[in-house]
């Protein structure tokens, strides 16, 4: 995303944090997507399983072919989330826009749309039950998928609806304006059918833009709370870190900024057997983002089956509770908020989808049903200078044929992602406590050298 922004001139300000003096590891290529298809392939796994009862193609995407020439896009189903944890793994520097930060926000909320939109559908449209047709025509798909989030509009209640969920930062491109439109289209699949057709025609972490976009960031939770009660506790437990995404440009060296961003992620073993990512479990800020399970309702304690109560009351302050920030042994608090932990398997995937009718489409006379899917697809990872920085990508994907009525998912994303992510954490914690071991070693033979030096003394005596 680098690449791209520079190439469109909007890399024009940014702020690092500089965090742990970790040793840098060398950037391995494997598994770096190699074109569009296999990016949406590898990203969005469940999509195109075989088990599938249909075989969709590609048939659209915000992604160009030329981009995969440099090996730098790795698939991700999860790229701020998952593409963090790994990065915190990989000793890999984290470079943030406020763009991909705001389309996780987007996607959680299309979880909690999908079971929950009949509470709330007398705040945003007329009609009762059932779904309205939209019915658009575009020169191109990202015309047709913006005359969507237009037409969406003019239909429903809340006039603030499309200008809060466009992101509109200073580092913001048109394809982003069409990523937060295909959200914005699966925020309301629930009341409108969409019919369209085309006619011809973490060793430092980087935040990019300037204070205003992430002042801008964290106002945008201020309409969470028109979706409903747990949209309001979402947006309160995002207040913390936004609050601090702010700050971290009055002072990026400061303590508290250190603090902050050293807590986004913490790995834990889970179980004393087993391997792959169930044997890890994930906590830190990080989780905030990850405030709605797949099923669309909201986690929380009561559903870890295996969550110890009383382990939760022998745990200990580490660190001195400071700034507003509580560091626990598994938990994080930060300004009274809980941040609750994750198994590394359970982590939900960044995008979500809209199911569209193609009118005409491939040609006259035919109707097709279509998917089209948006959100944090990616990882850019990038070595230069001795370090490697890893950066979130976001954009869509169209594809079809598809049934809209069969069901797929619930949304589980790229297997193989998180168990490469336990394979980075298990060889960083090993590394970690060779170091430990090696520490421990010449503290002892300090502790022997003096010993010896205080007989030699007395023997003198």
């Amino acid at each position: 995303m680098l690449l791209w922004l520079a190439g469109l001139g909007l890399v024009t300000a940014s702020i690092t944090i500089p965090l742990s003096p970790v040793a840098p590891l060398p950037l391995s290529h494997q598994g770096a997507a190699t074109s569009v298809d296999d990016l949406f392939r590898r990203s969005c796994p469940e999509e195109v399983a075989s088990s599938n009862p249909y075989k969709p193609s590609l048939l659209a995407s915000s992604f160009s072919n030329d981009v995969f020439s440099t090996g730098r896009v790795f698939p991700s189903s999860g790229g701020f989330i998952r593409g963090a944890v790994e990065a915190w793994a990989q000793h890999q520097h984290l470079v943030l826009r406020p763009e991909e930060v705001w389309f996780e926000v987007l996607v959680q909320m299309n979880l909690y749309m999908s079971v929950h939109s009949e509470k709330v559908r007398s705040l945003f449209v007329e009609h009762e039950g059932g779904k309205k047709k939209i019915v658009v025509e575009g020169n191109s798909w990202d015309d047709m998928v913006v005359g969507f989030s237009d037409e969406i509009d003019k239909r429903v209640k809340p006039k603030w609806l499309k200008d809060w969920i466009m992101p509109g930062f200073s580092t913001s491109t048109p394809k982003d304006d069409v990523t937060a439109a295909v959200l914005m289209m699966g925020l309301m699949k629930q009341f409108f059918d969409f019919e369209g057709w085309l006619v011809c025609g973490i060793p430092s972490v980087t935040l990019l833009g300037t204070k205003e976009d992430w002042v801008k960031l964290e106002a945008k939770l201020d309409y969470l709370k028109e979706f409903g009660p747990d949209p309001e506790l979402f947006a309160e437990m995002l207040r913390p870190i936004m609050k601090r995404f702010v700050s971290s440009w009055d002072d990026a060296h400061a303590e508290e900024t250190k603090l902050f961003w050293e807590q986004i992620v913490r790995v834990k073993k889970q179980w004393s057997c087993g391997e792959g990512a169930n044997e890890w479990g994930v906590s830190g800020w990080i989780t905030g983002f990850d405030f709605f399970e797949r099923n669309g309702w909201r986690r929380g304690y009561d559903a870890w089956e295996d969550y110890d109560d009383d382990e939760e009351e022998k745990e200990t302050v580490k660190e001195e509770p400071r700034m507003g920030i509580y560091p626990n042994d598994w938990t994080l608090i930060m300004d009274g908020q809980q941040y609750l932990p994750l198994s590394l398997s359970d982590v939900s995937t960044g995008y979500a989808k809209a199911p569209v009718t193609m009118k005409g489409y491939p040609h006259p006379g035919v109707d097709m049903e279509a998917y089209i899917l948006a959100g944090n697809v990616g990882v850019e990872r990038m070595e230069e200078g001795g370090k490697v920085t890893a950066q979130p990508v976001s954009g869509w994907f169209a594809y079809g044929p598809v049934n809209s009525n069969d069901t797929v998912g619930p949304f589980i994303g790229n297997g193989n992602e998180l168990e490469s992510i336990a394979v980075g954490i298990e060889d960083c914690k090993a590394t970690k406590k060779e170091e430990e071991e090696e520490e421990e070693e010449e503290e002892e033979e300090e502790e022997e050298e003096e010993e010896e030096e205080e007989e030699e003394e007395v023997k003198d005596l």
